[in-house]
């Protein structure tokens, strides 16, 4: 956009999708079936997949959260510390970025916070999801005692 030489028919494209999509996403709502979120679907085409996935992901956590949460014996209070620990999750994980971004820079490496080598490149690969999603258990048992 910036030197002049942007593809106006991609931008012409995109739209026509978008106008597409929120008319089906219209159409749909006023059957009372399910929607079409336009943003969802601009999401889903502009972002790469490392990131789209993570999405319906968040949605599936959030979605059987919720339904124990209605279990509890405060369940707005339960929601609201749902959202809470999601929020700060994500805010936390763009705060990090952004001093990685500044420690990469200073340190002119690609991996200045690596913690094992390349022959254990695999090893950590398998193990930092099973700590996320202990780290994930741990969240949602505090917030279900604190709900109680």
């Amino acid at each position: 956009m910036l030197g002049g030489d942007l593809d106006w028919t991609l931008i012409g494209t995109g739209a026509a999708i978008g106008v597409v999509v929120i008319a089906i996403d219209e159409l749909l709502g006023r059957s009372g079936r399910m929607r079409l979120p336009p943003l969802g679907v601009g999401m889903g085409i502009y972002l790469p997949m490392s990131l789209t996935l993570l999405i319906p992901v968040g949605a599936l956590i959030g979605h059987f959260y919720d339904r124990n949460a209605e279990r509890s014996s405060n369940p707005e209070f339960a929601k609201r510390m749902g959202v809470l620990a999601a929020t700060g999750l994500i805010v936390g994980e763009s705060l990090f970025g952004v001093v990685f971004a500044g420690i990469v820079g200073a340190t002119n490496k690609d991996t200045p916070l690596a913690m094992v080598g390349e022959h254990f490149a695999t090893i950590a690969l398998i193990g930092a999801p099973i700590v996320f999603a202990g780290l994930i258990a741990l969240l949602y048992r505090w917030t279900a005692k604190a709900s109680r």
